[in-house]
């Protein structure tokens, strides 16, 4: 039925070209030991912070499903050379969220305290802007691309920081994933980017897991019309 496929990859490039050209002057700032350029890398944060916070609370973390770059990177080249087994549980638990969210704030106080090891500049944000930019490309070479090619694509959106604020944020938001006229014939379990429709279909009414990003992929690939997106501010989440 592919209603949302098109439209979502098209959002997603173009947020993805966006991000690489300010990402590319980033690097370029950071090689010439430009500190204006160096400051393009928190544009690039700040988008992703202020995109992720303001939509969280209502659509949940409809930013990590439509225009996280590195998410879309993920799902578009590890996709193709993934196993695609399940996500283990142990990188879902919140212990280990908070423990590399706690990793991140660490090193970003190092930044702030200006020592940085890596990246040093008489500008305190240029230095925060290379240490970002350090961080993405730290984190998807040592952490998400491998985890990618083991488990699910997106592996590490499971437990990325922004995403695991936003997850908490959402808890009153609009959008939901009705599932109620689901038969359970476990199509959109192959299809769901974080693995999770298999811990919903045949049990409840709703998709109401924290790590949707309303990718809507089971929207998409329910041959019935059972999967729908709903706008609601309430929502009754029990099975019958």
């Amino acid at each position: 039925m592919y209603k949302f496929s098109k439209i979502r990859k098209t959002v997603q490039l173009t947020s993805l070209m966006v991000s690489s050209v300010i990402f590319v002057i980033a690097l370029y700032g950071i090689a010439t030991h430009n500190d204006k350029y160096f400051e393009i890398g928190l544009l690039l944060i700040g988008a992703i912070l202020a995109g992720g916070i303001l939509l969280a609370s209502v659509l949940g973390r409809f930013w990590c499903g439509w225009l996280c770059p590195r998410g879309t990177f993920l799902e578009y080249v590890l996709g193709k050379v993934s196993y695609r087994s399940s996500i283990p549980k142990r990188l879902r638990t919140t212990g280990f969220k908070l423990f590399i969210a706690s990793i991140m704030a660490i090193m970003f106080i190092i930044v702030l305290l200006e020592k940085n090891p890596l990246l040093i500049s008489q500008d305190i944000l240029a230095s925060i802007g290379g240490f970002i930019v350090f961080i993405c490309i730290a984190t998807t070479l040592l952490i998400s691309i491998p985890l990618g090619i083991i488990y699910m694509p997106r592996t590490w959106c499971s437990f990325c920081p922004v995403g695991y604020a936003q997850s908490i944020l959402s808890k009153n938001k609009i959008l939901h994933i009705s599932i109620e006229d689901c038969k359970n014939c476990k199509k959109c379990h192959t299809e769901c980017h974080m693995d999770i429709c298999k811990d919903y279909t045949g049990k409840s009414r709703t998709i109401e897991h924290p790590d949707c990003f309303a990718c809507f992929k089971c929207t998409d690939s329910c041959k019935i019309g059972a999967n729908r997106p709903i706008i609601s501010p309430k929502i009754e989440k029990s099975a019958n």
